[in-house]
């Protein structure tokens, strides 16, 4: 999607977000926008692609990690496929509780399981609240911009991150994101 999906929306380019305020103005704007509305055919046609990308900006916005990954491109950070850090043995610790996990289901050990999921989720909100103070600063007021070194780590933060989000989804296939 091309279209600055905050502007759209009409929020704020932060990483803080009000998921009810959020949920409000798509709203408004699908109540607006509904076919419908429209006055012949051509119009309609608009009002069905403009939807569409309201439901998809809503999509990415309700989704933190996707969240992240737009505003750090907005901002003119690094990508996914353009950086692939990691910290120094990560890789051999995240293949260390793997071999746990897969251990944990081999052997139907439920408190074992639960453990490591509850490494996950604490990894998972230590990368989301690290990407949150670097996105947006410690004031909520503020109109924080990551410096170049900040959309580095948050790149790097954001690699990390998508492990802990893959074993939460390895654990318990059915977790959402959002209750975390």
């Amino acid at each position: 999607m091309t279209t600055d999906i905050f502007s759209l929306l009409g929020i704020p380019v932060r990483f803080r977000l009000d998921r009810e305020d959020l949920r409000r103005r798509a709203t408004r704007l699908a109540a607006r926008l509904h076919p419908d509305r429209a006055s012949n055919a051509i119009a309609a046609a608009s009002c069905t692609d403009e939807l569409a990308s309201v439901h998809a900006a809503v999509d990415i916005l309700e989704n933190d990690l996707d969240r992240a990954e737009a505003l750090l491109k907005m901002h003119g950070g690094p990508g996914p496929a353009e950086d692939h850090g990691l910290p120094d043995g990560f890789l051999e610790s995240m293949l260390e509780i793997r071999m746990e996990l897969e251990e944990a289901h081999q052997l139907d050990d439920e408190v074992g399981r639960l453990r490591l999921q509850a490494w996950a989720a604490g990894e998972w909100e230590a990368r989301r609240d690290a990407v949150e103070r670097l996105f947006d600063g410690d004031s909520a007021d503020s109109d924080h911009q990551p410096s170049p070194a900040d959309r580095l780590e948050i790149r790097r933060e954001l690699n990390r991150w998508r492990y802990s989000q893959r074993m939460l989804e390895q654990i318990d296939p059915g977790m959402n994101a959002l209750d975390l």
